[in-house]
């Protein structure tokens, strides 16, 4: 999966990031509510924004949008904060689900440290860390054996979030994308779900 370029141009951060939940809620005749998640953890919707942006930075961003082919292919974005010198730990962030066969999960980050693994909502001890290899270069996590099928793995931990999401707009014009990049110094970035 590709990732949202890091430099040429180089985003304002800390991003603009929203945490999206899915929740149905229902008012009831006493006033009560009751209320029903969809998902079991959020997608996140990123707005990037930008000082002053080159004309060959805004071409980078443009070849990008054609080669995701707008809103159909979904991308990693990282959170470098940490550049910024804003550091975030992020907490119970999903890695994966288990299936009897696989016993190394992404973490949805990079540069990661001060790491706990959960499984079931359980830390773990005795798994190794692994730096890079995962997808768009993100750290990932090794357990001694296999976890069993259904197993659900989350981890905290202090470095640079990967998000996975994907353009907003689908059809837009080269001229259009140009003038709302450098009328507003950003553009917004769509959640998706998976790891």
């Amino acid at each position: 999966m590709a990732t949202w370029p890091e430099s040429n141009p180089t985003p304002v951060y800390p991003l603009i990031v929203s945490a999206v939940t899915q929740t149905n809620i229902v008012t009831l005749g006493g006033g009560g509510e009751q209320r029903r998640t969809n998902w079991l953890y959020p997608k996140f919707d990123v707005t990037v924004r930008y000082n002053a942006l080159s004309a060959s930075g805004a071409q980078t961003l443009w070849a990008f949008f054609l080669a995701r082919q707008g809103a159909y292919e979904g991308f990693n974005i990282y959170d470098l904060s940490l550049l910024a010198s804003v550091s975030f730990v992020h907490g119970a962030l999903y890695c994966g689900t288990g299936n009897g066969t696989t016993s190394i999960f992404d973490i949805p980050g990079r540069s990661t440290s001060a790491q706990k693994v959960f499984v079931d909502g359980v830390e773990q001890t005795g798994v190794t860390i692994l730096t890079g290899g995962g997808d768009g270069s993100s750290d990932r996590v090794q357990f001694a054996a296999p976890l069993a099928a259904g197993e659900i793995v989350t981890c905290s931990f202090t470095g640079y979030h990967r998000m996975r999401v994907r353009f907003e707009q689908d059809r837009i014009s080269k001229e259009l994308f140009m003038r709302n990049l450098f009328a507003y110094n950003s553009i917004a970035l769509k959640g998706i779900n998976g790891i």
